[in-house]
């Protein structure tokens, strides 16, 4: 009977420790567990494309670096790397004295986890050609991005190319 009331103490105590380390253990509300799950739709994370599209069209190249993050980096093909805000808007405004006419976008793909997420697309640009012609690029794109403190979804890294074979000499 001994072993016994000692066996019932021990489940007992078992019981209750077990209890109170669950009850200890912090567990993220339900607003924060929202917002850890929550992931951005393709529509939110394709908006920073269509706005840089939008502002190249416009020939605003501030328009067009403020969808990037303060330390985003461009990776042009064949080209260095353009890392800074700042720089990058001297990159796009480049772009738009090289005589920019419009550019569009197409999502192709994008998904998030927390505040970080991808876009994959295609691009078309058109731009003025020396012989007062009209130039067309089509390529494609992925963007890594991040939501900021306003919630707004901008570029931390952008990566594209032209679908165009590289011209052979």
């Amino acid at each position: 009977m001994k072993h016994l009331t000692s066996f019932f103490t021990l489940v007992a105590v078992t019981i209750l420790l077990s209890i109170s380390m669950n009850s200890c253990k912090q567990k993220p509300s339900g607003a924060e567990k929202n917002e850890i799950s929550k992931s951005a739709t393709v529509e939110e994370l394709g908006q920073m494309n269509r706005d840089f599209a939008k502002a190249l069209t416009a020939k605003d190249a501030v328009a067009a670096a403020i969808v990037y993050d303060e330390n985003a980096s461009i990776l042009p093909p064949n080209e260095p790397i353009v890392t800074g805000r700042a720089n990058i808007q001297a990159y796009w405004q480049g772009a738009i004295d090289a005589g920019i006419i419009d550019a569009t976008v197409k999502t192709i793909d994008a998904k998030s986890e927390g505040d970080l997420g991808y876009e994959i697309g295609k691009f078309t640009m058109r731009f003025k050609g020396s012989k007062g012609d009209t130039i067309v690029e089509q390529g494609k794109y992925t963007e890594i991005l991040k939501r900021n403190a306003e919630g707004k979804w901008i570029s931390t890294y952008g990566m594209w190319s032209s679908n165009e074979p590289v011209p052979t000499k």
